[in-house]
């Protein structure tokens, strides 16, 4: 028996997301249409999930619920995603990521051993260069939160399970949350139009990324876990680098507005990584192929604040 997820085929079994209340969690419930006998974990369960779907609590690091079952897939998610929250708190940041990827891990091991496990790494665990980075290129992670995903990372390959590893570049769309650059020009942009002002403050506009939608991304898990080689380590990107100025031009090109940005001195981080555009080579020759591109994502991006501002 089989099942069809985003165009992929995956064996049949039971589905579990940890971290399904979050930013990607929820998109990647529905796009992989999880329904009856899939198990979706967060810390609470005061999140939303399709119908079917089994909702338990699980705050990481801790144990895990017991009436958690056997699984078929296990694609972790869970964990704390800003990379400049991350400073401030490297502790929690590696409790969390690091820990509770441990946890996650042992159940797996002791449970549901034959469960093919798909970590969501990132990007922030390269070393920064100048350079297109590929799965090979070095590694020294900047942030407490690079650090963390590392350290998640190596516990995962000692472990011995089934597993492939998804370094992520950054991603947005709609729903992720004020915070992140994207989302926070967005809405910045919006308020600032509705208010009459000229210009808006803004941080290093010079660092350079590479941004993929939410639903590249999602498709991108789901050809791993159909296609990936076990132990493998893919980066899921564009390949392609744009700089924040550049985002945020493009933004306010959406709007239709004639804003201005202003630096403001405050708002810079003296540790950004000036370039980090990735090489997907190495997923592609799975089948997978980035299909929304930046403007079209940026724009469904800006409607989603536009309605909610």
């Amino acid at each position: 028996m089989s099942r069809r997820v985003c165009g992929y085929t995956l064996d049949d079994g039971p589905v579990l997301v940890t971290g399904a209340g979050g930013f990607v969690g929820r998109r990647l419930m529905e796009l992989f249409c999880l329904g009856e006998g899939d198990i979706a974990v967060d810390s609470t369960i005061s999140f939303s999930a399709p119908d079917g779907v089994r909702k338990l609590a699980w705050e990481l690091p801790g144990p895990p619920p017991a009436s958690l079952g056997e699984v078929r897939y296990a694609v972790h998610l869970a964990g704390l995603s800003s990379v400049a929250h991350s400073r401030a708190g490297k502790e929690k940041v590696m409790s969390v990521n690091t820990e509770g990827t441990r946890s996650v891990v042992r159940w797996i091991a002791e449970r549901t051993p034959d469960a093919l496990f798909l970590l969501a790494s990132s990007a922030e665990v390269y070393r920064p260069s100048t350079g297109e980075l590929t799965e090979k290129s070095p590694l020294g992670p900047r942030s407490p939160y690079g650090e963390s995903k590392l350290r998640a990372e190596e516990l995962l390959t000692d472990s011995g399970l089934q597993h492939v590893i998804a370094r992520s570049f950054p991603h947005f769309g709609p729903g992720q949350s004020g915070h992140f650059v994207l989302p926070s020009f967005c809405r910045r942009v919006i308020r600032a139009a509705g208010g009459g002002d000229g210009a808006i403050s803004t941080g290093n506009l010079t660092s350079i990324r590479d941004y993929l939608y939410i639903d590249d991304v999602v498709m991108a898990y789901a050809c791993l876990l159909a296609s990936g080689q076990t132990g493998g380590v893919y980066n899921v990107c564009s390949g392609i680098g744009q700089s924040i100025g550049d985002l945020l031009s493009l933004i306010m090109k959406i709007s239709g507005t004639g804003l201005r940005a202003e630096t403001d001195p405050r708002l810079l981080r003296e540790e950004d990584q000036f370039c980090q555009i990735g090489n997907p080579e190495k997923l592609k020759t799975l089948g997978w192929s980035a299909k929304i591109s930046l403007e079209e994502g940026l724009k469904m991006l800006y409607q989603w604040w536009e309605e909610r501002l």
